[in-house]
């Protein structure tokens, strides 16, 4: 069996309770997110939609973080946008492997500290990006805080990833779905018609590229799959730097991407960029082609779409259904 589907049958004995505390502490932290660095505080403060912290360390790393004790959902060096540290975000511009043009027209949903849309502009300055952001003061945090600065080129969009989507026509060559916040990603951001509707905003040849929990995290993470796998023909899974995130890769390209293929595309984008990592050894130890493979659970839709509930947080079975 795949270990990506494999669960535990039999319970396992339950831990003493400081084990069970430390396997609940474990269990709640956001995926992709590494350990908090020390540091001080440059700013914290709530949002409608959340409690938002700016952590400097004192490698001068900023971190934006939705909640100290769950991580970092964002790292940006100030003035240095070529510093892209957290594997998923790596991982996401593996995408650009699987398009076989230079990206021109770009969405982000999801801001966060801005480190991917910098970190895309400082490579392919020509590209035209939209972010949409729900949070307007996210927005000011990355401006403020985190050397984010929106131009013509790189518009922000303060509203829903989905509101924008479905009132703009605007078609894409590349969509990059971003929109966790420290313990879910809305549930209206993964049923099939959300992804119906970014399949249709996309160009001919388009890709979608989506940051998920791994299953250890995210009791849906199969019935993401099938919901993917029931909207687009292509579908790749790259698990980020081996860790707890997976970037689900989607196309609406009949033809599949080969592993050798979209290393080849990795090594050409490499051909006189600065990348900071190694993009090509990224595709080549993640890749993983999901098209055809039969997943057995249920396709997520606006009627039904309990994401809300991601994590699972049993702690009567600690250690059932994850890694």
């Amino acid at each position: 069996m795949n270990p990506i589907f494999a669960r535990h049958r039999h319970r396992r004995p339950r831990p003493g309770p400081c084990l069970a505390l430390l396997a609940l502490l474990l269990l709640c932290w956001p995926a992709g997110a590494p350990a908090a660095e020390s540091g001080r505080m440059l700013f914290e403060a709530d949002s409608l939609y959340h409690h938002i912290m700016v952590i400097e360390a004192a490698s001068g790393l900023r971190y934006l973080s939705f909640n100290r004790a769950m991580g970092h959902q964002s790292a940006v060096m100030p003035g240095r946008p070529e510093v892209l540290t957290f594997a998923y975000t790596q991982s996401a511009f593996a995408a650009l492997a699987f398009l076989e043009r230079e990206p021109q027209e770009v969405l982000f949903v999801g801001l966060g500290g801005g480190s991917m849309p910098m970190y895309l502009r400082l490579l392919f300055p020509q590209a035209r990006m939209d972010i949409a952001e729900i949070d307007p003061e996210v927005v000011r945090v990355a401006e403020k805080y985190l050397s984010f600065k929106a131009d013509e080129g790189m518009k922000v969009a303060v509203n829903d990833g989905r509101l924008f989507m479905k009132r703009n026509p605007q078609r894409y060559d590349l969509i990059f779905l971003d929109a966790y916040n420290d313990h879910a990603v809305p549930f209206h951001l993964t049923t099939r018609e959300f992804l119906e509707l970014t399949r249709s905003r996309l160009k001919p040849g388009g890709v979608v590229a989506s940051n998920v929990w791994s299953q250890g995290l995210n009791r849906y993470f199969t019935a993401q799959i099938k919901t993917y796998q029931e909207v687009f023909p292509q579908l790749y899974l790259l698990q980020a730097g081996g860790g707890a995130n997976y970037i689900f890769i989607a196309t609406q390209d009949a033809r599949q991407v080969s592993a050798e293929q979209a290393e080849a595309r990795a090594r050409a984008l490499a051909k006189g960029r600065a990348w900071s990592f190694d993009l090509a050894a990224r595709v080549k130890s993640e890749y993983a082609c999901f098209t055809g493979r039969r997943v057995e659970d249920k396709v997520l839709t606006d009627d039904f779409a309990p994401v809300n509930l991601l994590r699972n947080l049993e702690a009567s079975a600690p250690g059932e259904g994850r890694p």
